[in-house]
């Protein structure tokens, strides 16, 4: 079903304007980006509606988008790597975010954790997206430490349980995915960009 869809696509797009060999890799891995973002947020919508959590998922996945921005962090190296760890984490978040009660004390520890692990490792970057400037990741960094506090303000004065649930649970996979030792874990190479340093690119 992907391999027809980028075919068709790449058939259909090449009928309008003539493409190089660069430009086609260019488009097929976007075309398979937007097939699998495409297709998980239907599993994802249609699971979300089944199980009565869709506002749940709104807020997960706009908070978590909302860290990743700038944070990033690594990606499955496989579709089906992708596709086994996307639908427990999200679902299974979105239940948490539904039902947990947690003790404040906890919360207040997940966002000193949170805050640190972005203090000292945002922006993660990975190989296909390496961060060779300094200024790009100071400039995420500090967009990222700033997005934690005014999210931990908010969580202050919102206080509302289902929102700092989802803010709690975000940061905390947030933070797992930035952490060198889950690439480690993983086999993916952290600091991307220092390979360009030879090149003068830092």
């Amino acid at each position: 079903m992907k391999k027809k869809f980028i075919s068709n696509s790449l058939k259909y797009i090449e009928s309008k304007q003539s493409l190089t060999e660069l430009d086609k890799k260019k488009l097929k891995y976007g075309l398979e980006g937007f097939y699998n973002l495409t297709t998980k947020f239907i599993v994802l919508i249609t699971l979300a509606i089944i199980f009565n959590l869709m506002i749940e998922l709104i807020i997960l996945t706009s908070i978590y988008g909302l860290l990743r921005l700038y944070g990033f962090g690594l990606h499955a190296k496989k579709s089906w790597q992708c596709w086994i760890t996307t639908i427990p984490i999200y679902i299974g978040g979105c239940f948490f975010i539904k039902y947990a009660i947690l003790p404040t004390y906890i919360t207040y520890i997940i966002w000193i954790f949170g805050f640190i692990s972005f203090l000292l490792f945002a922006p993660a970057d990975t190989k296909s997206r390496p961060l060779i400037h300094k200024e790009k990741r100071i400039r995420a960094k500090i967009l990222s430490i700033s997005i934690i506090i005014i999210l931990f303000i908010i969580n202050i004065f919102l206080k509302i349980n289902i929102f700092l649930n989802a803010t709690i649970y975000a940061l905390t996979l947030e933070s797992i995915v930035i952490n060198p030792i889950t690439y480690k874990l993983f086999n993916m190479p952290y600091n991307n960009y220092k390979v360009y340093k030879k090149y003068g690119l830092n």
